[in-house]
């Protein structure tokens, strides 16, 4: 079971658009010699609806690479087509990764046992834990806990991003855990509340630009030191709101290209329909990154 702080990593493009592989590398470098305790490879964060399925292949193969067990590289594997997710799930696999995201079916969405089949023929296809990501904003539809109670029974379902926003969800979702299953937070705002109510572990944003804090406070919350913890989780409270005032990764992305860290250098741009940050939006991040620019010293 991986726990801890796991970076939901960006992708790094080059002017002409393709991956910037060199900048791959430089960017996991980065997390593991920051403490980063896992990393995920074409998340939400990641822009993996803008990348081609041989183009995850790569990536996850570059992250394997590249990581040499040094840290578990978990795999974006999502899909709206159980075919197609399958086949993710398989070349990630062959690639090496350690685990896989797998995101509900979104947009053409399904009932409940077709939710369950889906998921379930994934899990079939491979010998690597699966973790359900569940981000109903984003897809139009969640899993429920009826669903989850039967999905977690899979010997290779081993947990569930949990990015509803809705605490109380969250929270009922916690009752479901147990040693061999897991729940992640997903939402950096919920992050010292969802650790105290059974999370063992974030899937982050903030990470991305913030490793060592992130990993220091999933370290103080499994120490039972919760006010520093809840400190931090105060410290950055603004700034995680500032990382979402656009949709996820224009801000973040906007972020590691302004703190421009010596180890990582510019990561690019995105891939249309993602476009560059609104000034308004860009100014407010700006400030919030410089109320806290002390923290990111070391990095630069």
């Amino acid at each position: 079971m991986i726990k801890g702080s796991i970076a939901a990593i960006v992708t790094p493009f080059l002017e002409n658009g393709e991956i910037d592989f060199h900048c791959y590398g430089k960017i996991i470098e980065f997390h593991i010699e920051n403490h980063t305790d896992g990393i995920v490879v074409l998340g939400t964060t990641g822009e993996a609806p803008t990348v081609s399925d041989a183009e995850a292949a790569g990536l996850v193969d570059y992250a394997v690479s590249i990581a040499q067990g040094r840290i578990p590289i978990i795999a974006g594997c999502g899909s709206n087509d159980t075919s197609r997710a399958k086949k993710k799930c398989i070349a990630a696999q062959k690639a090496g990764a350690d685990a896989i995201l797998l995101l509900t079916p979104y947009y053409n969405k399904t009932n409940s046992d077709g939710m369950i089949k889906h998921f379930t023929e994934c899990a079939d296809s491979v010998d690597i834990p699966i973790i359900i990501y569940n981000v109903p904003s984003r897809t139009g539809c969640s899993v429920t806990l009826e669903q989850l109670a039967i999905l977690k029974q899979h010997p290779n379902i081993v947990g569930i991003k949990e990015a509803s926003g809705n605490i109380g969800f969250f929270t009922r979702v916690c009752a479901l855990a147990d040693e061999n299953f897991a729940v992640y937070c997903g939402c950096d705002e919920f992050n010292v509340p969802a650790l105290a109510a059974g999370a063992v572990g974030i899937i982050s944003v903030l990470a991305n630009i913030l490793p060592q804090e992130c990993h220091e406070m999933v370290s103080l919350m499994e120490k039972g030191e919760l006010a520093q913890a809840r400190a931090m989780q105060h410290r950055y409270g603004a700034l995680i709101s500032a990382l979402f005032l656009e949709v996820n990764p224009i801000p973040v992305k906007t972020a590691v290209n302004i703190l421009n860290f010596n180890e990582v250098g510019n990561i690019g741009s995105f891939r249309l329909p993602l476009y560059e940050m609104s000034a308004g939006a860009r100014e407010i991040l700006v400030r919030e990154l410089d109320k806290v620019r002390e923290d990111f010293e070391k990095y630069q």
